[in-house]
């Protein structure tokens, strides 16, 4: 191999100050007596600037390190001088690293926040649509307790004009007897008597059913305007229900916003990330 391709071949370590003392020193005496050698120094510098640019552009601070790692990995295999990686590269990946782990804890942080969200949203979307059931309950067990009562009221109102019939049929059997102590005069007058008992005892039973038919009715009236009750209360707990679980709702969707932005607002910061610039030159 000559002079010149021996020196060609340690333009790289020379561009990278790989080269011990003693040999960057020839290679510099050697580089001002030849144009040859300048020109490919220059051509080579120019190559890898080029590359860096590029590189720069489409590798993430850390796709670089493990570029170099490789490389190094590569070069130690040979039993070649490792490469230099530059300062300002390890610190750009640490200022990542460290941006990245705050980023994360942000988002962990408001997801947490978001799960509470949720969860207390929906157990007070649960205790609404409780509450209302148990108003509902409440109102229908007091119509039912209304329409017991009246029924029990008008069973009373019939047997007591039952009562009054009967003993005025049994008055009737009263004015008969008379009939066998006075047998003229029973004669005569028991039976219209006993017409008039028999009349007013079916007037009496008659009233009796016409008062259980008022009570009844006054007692449907009641229920029915109980079971109205239910329904608005029913309905108005439905609503609440409803209210409470669009309310709920909305929170939780903020909360999964903000955990969109967290996370945007991470990878800027990520992104964004920078080290302290240190001093590159010749890399």
């Amino acid at each position: 191999m000559s002079p010149n391709r021996r020196l060609e071949d340690l333009i790289p370590d020379y561009l990278d100050n790989l080269l011990p003392d003693d040999l960057r020193a020839a290679f510099e005496a050697r580089l001002k007596a030849s144009p040859a050698l300048r020109r490919a120094v220059e051509e080579m510098r120019a190559l890898k600037e080029k590359a860096r640019q590029a590189t720069s552009e489409a590798l993430s601070p850390e796709a670089k390190l493990r570029l170099y790692e490789r490389m190094n990995a590569e070069r130690a295999r040979r039993g070649e001088p490792l490469l230099r990686i530059p300062e300002a590269l390890l610190a750009a990946v640490r200022a990542k690293a460290q941006a990245a782990g705050e980023a994360a804890a942000d988002v962990a942080a408001v997801s947490a926040k978001a799960a509470q969200t949720a969860a207390r949203a929906s157990g007070e979307t649960a205790a609404a649509a409780v509450e209302g059931a148990a108003q509902a309950a409440r109102q229908m067990s007091k119509a039912g307790r209304t329409a017991l009562e009246g029924s029990a009221g008008a069973a009373q109102t019939g047997l007591q004009a039952a009562a009054k019939a009967a003993q005025t049929l049994a008055e009737s059997a009263e004015v008969v007897d008379d009939i066998a102590e006075s047998p003229v005069r029973g004669a005569l007058t028991a039976p219209p008597k006993v017409a008039a008992k028999t009349a007013k005892a079916g007037a009496q039973a008659a009233g009796g059913a016409l008062k259980v038919g008022a009570k009844l009715a006054q007692t449907g009236l009641k229920t029915a305007a109980e079971s109205a009750k239910v329904a608005a209360e029913a309905a108005k707990g439905g609503a609440q229900t409803a209210l409470t679980a669009a309310k709920g709702a909305a929170e939780t969707a903020k909360a999964g916003k903000d955990i969109l932005t967290a996370g945007v607002e991470g990878a800027k910061k990520v992104l964004s990330a920078e080290g302290e610039k240190g001093d590159d030159a010749g890399n």
